[in-house]
């Protein structure tokens, strides 16, 4: 068996006459020890080209320097922009990312939990599936501290930050309003997801304040999966031609809504307007380029990231929720409808 060559804290405390203990905390820069050893632990430590087993000082310090990272789906876009500004922020403070995907899946999520658990994370940021609270009560329940990122609920004491999803609702819907749309029907996802739901009222209160009814058969459901949002939205534009725009739950489903009615003969904008959410950037280089309501996922991330910091390094849990203003983004996939322009483009 091949010996391995690589320098411990044994034989620096062989070399310079003192213990591991004095070693350890010569190296970890505690106050104990004299100038004098610890200037002779750091020369020898050089020579020999130590450096700390990673597992084992994580340990002794019970700190891994790692922060775990749970999204509901790492392919979209959205969500891949998270990763990254959130990567950017902790590798500045000294910690690098687990990065676990759950595909909108709550058994998925769990073992997402306990596999950072068991890493020792020193804390958790995360999208939550909202199927019920038992997968965030085990986070708790470990001691890890947790922010989430994006969706909250309403009665669980954990700190979350998410865009003003019932405001953006509102942007979208307005936007429509004031282009001289009257049928707009509101492509939402599981009713389970705060923002699905925050969104929702959003667009009732857009209704409510142009004297509009809420039209329930103007609400249309789909899941993630980018191949239902087609078929939904291709079966529902087939039928009822009367409407003349769609909200989208998020960009990406508005992309495969976007499609599915140019395959089925209509024009966006001048048949259909469209607005989605989230303001990913394949949106703004589609051939209309998607209206779109953007969260500020930047600042999202920001101060969630600043949140999580605080909790592990000084044990403050903020148990708040924070919500960041987002704003609407105009592009060329909404226009008055042709109703309103005369019949002219």
């Amino acid at each position: 068996m091949k010996k391995n060559n690589r320098p411990t804290i044994r034989e620096i405390a062989q070399l310079v006459g003192v213990s591991i203990n004095t070693v350890s905390r010569a190296l970890n820069d505690k106050p104990d020890v004299s100038q004098e050893t610890r200037k002779k632990v750091v020369e020898i430590a050089r020579e020999l080209n130590y450096t700390p087993n990673a597992i084992a000082q994580a340990l002794v310090q019970r700190s891994t320097r790692t922060i775990g990272v749970i999204l509901s789906d790492i392919s979209d876009p959205f969500f891949g922009e998270m990763v990254k500004d959130a990567e950017e922020f902790f590798r500045t403070q000294g910690y690098s990312l687990i990065l676990c995907n759950t595909q909108e899946n709550y058994r998925q999520e769990k073992h997402s939990i306990e596999i950072l658990i068991n890493k020792r994370v020193d804390g958790i940021l995360m999208t939550p599936v909202q199927k019920d609270d038992e997968n965030i009560l085990e986070i708790t329940g470990s001691g890890i501290p947790v922010v989430l990122l994006g969706r909250h609920f309403d009665r669980l004491p954990v700190p979350s930050v998410t865009s003003n999803d019932e405001q953006g609702g509102y942007l979208a819907t307005r936007h429509l309003i004031e282009l001289g749309h009257r049928r707009i029907l509101f492509m939402n996802v599981s009713p389970r997801i705060s923002s699905a739901r925050e969104r929702l009222k959003g667009y009732q209160r857009a209704l409510e304040e142009a004297g509009m009814d809420y039209d329930g058969s103007l609400l249309l459901r789909s899941s993630f999966d980018w191949d239902d949002a087609y078929q939904k939205s291709k079966d529902y534009f087939t039928h009822q031609k009367e409407t003349t725009a769609v909200i989208v739950f998020c960009d990406i489903l508005a992309v495969n809504v976007m499609k599915a009615i140019m395959d089925i003969g209509l024009r966006v904008p001048r048949q259909v307007s469209l607005v989605g959410f989230d303001n990913i950037k394949i949106g703004s280089l589609l051939p209309n380029p998607l209206t779109t309501i953007d969260p500020n996922k930047k600042e999202m991330v920001k101060t969630a990231s600043r949140l999580l910091l605080r909790s592990i390094q000084d044990g403050i849990n903020e148990d708040r929720h924070l919500s960041i203003e987002p704003k609407l983004i105009i592009r060329l996939s909404t226009a008055p409808p042709i109703s309103a322009k005369g019949g002219n483009q």
